[in-house]
């Protein structure tokens, strides 16, 4: 359950040198990098920045452009002449290096610029995506990675468009009743003996943007302090929400399960495009172990009795709009959930502004 998203601005990852565009075919680089840290470049195009402690022994570190073939597409399309192997791959760093590629602004489309991200193709056949800074004066994408390997710039898939103005109001409807008795199913499957909705996603399956698992919309304050550009990247959903105790009305009286939305809204923020991360959730009943707790449904809002934040902060008789609608052989449940962002004012003052989700759960499929 959420009531109220936390979000932060992610640290300025500013360029650690000015890189122009020219690169000499087939140029690289080799360094040996040990655990007090240490920098590897290809000038003018790539640079990677070792922490100390990032890796645990010293390491011969090599950086090539990319001739071995394109670079997957799983993320989004690479940006030309922005995709190096590094190797050894597979190497998984104790502290995340900083990564600078040049992308040049005249091989992108307009808009483009606010949803390029680094992605890095993982040992395990994934593609990971990490979205940092993006300095508009010089073309230098700065980003954070936890894993060696093929890297480029790509322009994400992986992304949603906030919404302007108010979402639609959420319609209520008829809770579908549990079997009985209680089928068993797969991982996920009612544990209380009720009906569960469920969703779930992460940036490796691509499936929130394809599926409009959720929406956002952002509120007019957000907008003024941020820009009207604004995407939701790396989407991440896990909700399970199980309903139980079902009164002669139809109406379930108690509610157990969780909800964590986790993400990235980029925007354009002078001459810079980076990113505030979005990332709480919360569960019923008290403590961290989901346990069922009181619901009371009013049209088309429930009252939830508890819940406990990600933090651990108990909350209660939290209020959810919600609206339930059929889809294919199955049932939908849409929640909608809030995140506030707090901005600072010249006079010490803070100004709040709130983006709202619409989160999509349904009910598996037997």
């Amino acid at each position: 359950m959420v009531a109220a998203l936390g979000m932060f601005v992610a640290g300025c990852q500013p360029a650690d040198q000015p890189l122009p565009f020219d690169l000499i075919d087939g140029a690289g680089a080799t360094s040996t990098i040990g655990p007090d840290g240490g920098t590897l470049s290809v000038p003018p195009a790539f640079s990677l920045v070792f922490p100390p402690g990032s890796l645990p022994t010293s390491t011969s570190v090599e950086v090539l452009p990319r001739t071995s073939g394109p670079f997957p597409a799983d993320a989004g399309p690479a940006v030309p002449s922005s995709a190096f192997d590094v190797s050894p791959a597979g190497t998984m760093l104790n502290q995340p290096a900083r990564v600078e590629i040049a992308v040049d602004p005249g091989l992108l489309e307009a808009g483009d610029d606010i949803r390029l991200a680094v992605a890095v193709h993982r040992s395990n056949g994934s593609v990971g995506t990490f979205d940092g800074v993006l300095d508009l004066t010089n073309g230098v994408l700065t980003a954070d990675i936890d894993e060696l390997g093929p890297m480029a710039a790509v322009v994400s898939v992986d992304a949603i468009a906030v919404e302007p103005g108010a979402p639609p109001a959420l319609g209520g409807g008829t809770f579908p009743q549990p079997s009985s008795p209680v089928p068993t199913g797969p991982a996920g499957a009612p544990q209380f003996g009720g009906i569960e909705f469920a969703a779930s996603c992460a940036p490796e399956q691509r499936q929130c943007f394809s599926s409009g698992l959720i929406r956002l919309w952002a509120d007019e304050v957000i907008r003024r302090r941020m820009g009207e550009d604004l995407w939701f990247l790396n989407p991440s959903v896990s909700a399970s929400l199980e309903f139980i105790g079902f009164g002669p009305d139809g109406i379930p009286t108690q509610v157990a399960g969780s909800v964590s939305v986790e993400g990235d809204v980029r925007a354009r923020f002078n001459s810079a495009v980076t990113s505030v991360e979005m990332e709480d959730g919360a569960s019923t009943g008290p403590g961290q172990t989901i346990v069922p707790t009181t619901l009371s449904v009013q049209g088309n809002v429930m009252v939830v009795g508890q819940t406990t934040t990600s933090e651990g902060e108990p909350e209660f008789d939290e209020e959810f709009e919600f609206g339930i609608t059929g889809i294919g052989t199955t049932q939908m449940m849409t929640v909608r959930i809030e995140a506030e962002l707090e901005f600072d004012n010249s006079d010490g003052s803070v100004e709040i502004g709130t983006i709202i989700g619409h989160l999509r759960l349904r009910v598996p499929e037997s």
